[in-house]
């Protein structure tokens, strides 16, 4: 993966962290301002920072393991791989229509 590549996914992974945290804290501020009960925003505080840890957790699995090195491999393996279908059918006509 080139640099820039790198630079740009960890670009959006920053955006996505501060977004969700700028709202977070906006939230914050507006329910301490209001002097409401606190318990209902924080179970919706921990959702979000849950989803927030579980998509970091995902998208850095995807990173260590490689997964945005050749994101061209898969359309590939599956055009060869019907090209190989293809011929084994044909293959099976040729033999069934000169038996």
């Amino acid at each position: 993966m080139r640099k820039s590549e790198k630079i740009l996914i960890f670009t959006i992974i920053f955006l996505i962290i501060f977004s969700i945290g700028t709202a977070i804290v906006i939230r914050a501020l507006q329910e301490f301002k209001e002097g409401s009960d606190l318990a209902p925003f924080l179970v919706v505080v921990f959702a979000r920072l849950s989803t927030l840890l579980g998509f970091l957790a995902i998208m850095s699995a995807l990173f260590l393991r490689g997964a945005f090195r050749n994101i061209e491999k898969p359309k590939t393996d599956l055009l060869e791989l019907e090209e190989k279908i293809q011929n084994a059918e044909k293959e099976k006509r040729e033999h069934k229509s000169s038996q």
